[in-house]
């Protein structure tokens, strides 16, 4: 999620690379002067644009060029830039001294004059996330320049085969009747990386709406998250495009996709309930007052009536929803009005955020195991299975949860493990290959209770937290997950004594959270809920066998 350096989760590496500051350079893709080029020496407006409505704004910029604009008597130059919303959202958190779950490494801090004075990502969903790393980092007044609904784009024969006739929307009962097609790989799914596309992130969101019905599906999204073809951007989303490719696509793209004559059209299919980019125009605080005053008289143009056009001819609608002369509408995309709704729910965009990061990407996690005599009672009342086989069930179902590239190891713990130590390093931490993934469950499936109930589980938490901490991995979830059946029974340290050695080991640069799951009666939850609190991480107990699944992707999910 979006945070504060301090308690930061570093964003995974990108599956290709992005395109950022290096040295003094903009982050931009490329670069789009507005205006006649006459106005060297005065007020210069810079403008980082998402790159689909990058040419509406530059035509814009051009015309109110021509006017010549002033500023305190001074001419007013508008540079666009076109620039993907991930790679600034990246930039403005650098500046702000806090990260961004971009699927991009983190920018060092950037000069104020690489940074632009406007931006207008695809998304208010990108402003939300940025105020949750910097409250400041806009001017008050965001206003949308335009808008397009965002759709599920599907190749017309498909579009067909799901009674939608090209005309219907897309919502729960069409993705679950795509899943079987999905899952008998007639149909594939892909999307842009949700942390990365607003489109993508809505249509997460669709596919997790739709397979969850129950809680106990909850770790089914994993298989299907992992199933999704990820594209670093939408021109590599649309290069990819065919018969049996089904993405979530904004209905501009579809449009701009039909149009260049490809040997597979799309229908657009809007997703419902709907969610619309809103393409949100942006003012970044600290700004010279020059600067802002032309960024509010560029607003003023940009959203003027009269260059409704530049923007319906490309396949964009009106703010409000409404479509101008030159619309092309066809395949989905009709000429009616629409309600503009944007992605703009902190919470729900965390959520999404949340899960696709925790089943999608690569995890560096020791896992503890309570081996002390306590686990064999049952888990709840008599004929109720042992907490051991619990805890054996969830150790081996889990790992079914992480990526082939993520790390695993496991230890033991109880007081009196061989060395007299009060934990025994049973599986070294390795990458989950194969062969590692099949000594975990052979360790697992051996695992059995000691001949005691006395448990040191503060030293065992601390020395786990220092050995992730010392081999640190960047770009990935570095997680201590304990399974506990009661709590710190051995004399020495206290619970208030692990909670400092804790914050005195903690690094921002290097983050490790603790998770820990209480299985049975006896679990003192307040206790596991402070130890967690101390690093950012999440507690949970468990007294049902059948909620464990649901709970351990819970668990992995990367929280603020």
């Amino acid at each position: 999620m979006e945070q504060r350096r301090g308690r930061s989760l570093r964003a995974p590496l990108a599956i290709v690379g992005v395109l950022g500051l290096i040295g003094g350079t903009v982050v931009a893709v490329r670069a789009i002067a507005g205006g006649d080029g006459n106005c060297d020496g005065g007020v210069k407006l810079v403008v980082a644009a998402a790159p689909d409505v990058a040419p509406a704004v530059r035509d814009a910029a051009a015309r109110w060029s021509a006017t010549n604009p002033e500023v305190g008597g001074d001419c007013v130059q508008v540079q666009v830039r076109a620039a993907e919303p991930a790679d600034v959202a990246n930039q403005l958190a650098a500046r702000a001294g806090g990260a961004i779950n971009v699927a991009a490494t983190a920018l060092p801090s950037p000069a104020d004059a690489d940074v632009p004075t406007v931006w207008i990502p695809d998304s208010t969903a990108w402003i939300v996330r940025m105020q949750a790393v910097s409250r400041e980092a806009f001017e008050p007044d965001v206003t949308s320049v335009a808008a397009s609904p965002v759709t599920l784009a599907v190749p017309d024969q498909l579009a067909g085969a799901l009674g939608a006739g090209g005309s219907g929307t897309a919502g729960a009962p069409q993705v679950a009747a795509l899943l079987p097609k999905v899952a008998g790989k007639q149909v594939q799914l892909a999307a842009v990386d949700p942390r990365r596309s607003t489109a993508g992130l809505a249509g997460a969101g669709l596919l997790y709406d739709s397979i969850v019905t129950d809680p106990k599906n909850l770790v089914d999204v994993v298989k299907a998250y992992r199933s999704i073809a990820v594209a670093p951007d939408q021109a590599a989303l649309t290069k990819s495009a065919g018969p049996a490719q089904v993405a979530p696509m904004s209905e501009q793209a579809v449009i701009a996709y039909n149009s260049a004559g490809p040997p597979v059209s799309l229908t657009a299919l809007p997703v419902d309930p709907p969610v619309t980019l809103d393409y949100p125009y942006a003012t970044i605080t600290g700004k010279p007052r020059a600067s802002l005053e032309a960024a509010g008289l560029f607003r003023t143009a940009l959203t003027a009536d009269g260059n409704r056009d530049l923007f319906a001819r490309l396949g964009f609608r009106a703010a409000d929803g409404s479509t101008s002369a030159g619309f092309p509408a066809g395949r989905g995309a009709t000429t009616a009005p629409v309600t503009v709704k944007p992605l703009a729910e902190p919470q729900k965009i965390n959520d999404i955020l949340g899960y696709w990061t925790a089943t999608t990407a690569p995890s560096r996690v020791l896992t503890l195991v309570d081996v002390t005599s306590s686990v064999n009672r049952p888990m709840a009342g008599s004929g109720s299975p042992s907490r051991l086989q619990v805890l054996r069930k969830t150790a081996t179902d889990g790992l079914g949860l992480f990526t082939d590239d993520s790390e695993l190891g496991l230890w033991a713990y109880a007081s009196g493990l061989p060395g007299g130590k009060d934990y025994q390093e049973v599986v070294p931490l390795n990458p989950l290959n194969q062969g590692q993934r099949a000594r975990l469950n052979t360790a697992v499936a051996g695992a059995k209770a000691v001949g005691t109930d006395v448990c040191g589980l503060y030293e065992t938490v601390l020395a786990a937290y220092q050995a992730l901490k010392e081999g640190y991995k960047e770009g990935r979830s570095n997680t201590v997950v304990v399974f506990t059946d009661g709590a710190n029974s051995k004399p020495g340290m206290s619970l208030e004594t692990l909670k400092l050695e804790l914050e005195r080991a903690t690094d921002p640069t290097r983050p490790v959270r603790v998770v820990l799951l209480g299985v049975g009666p006896d679990v003192r939850q307040q206790e596991l809920a402070e130890i967690a609190a101390a690093t950012g991480g999440r507690s949970f107990v468990v007294t049902d066998p059948e909620q464990i699944g649901n709970i351990f992707l819970q668990a992995l999910i990367r929280t603020g």
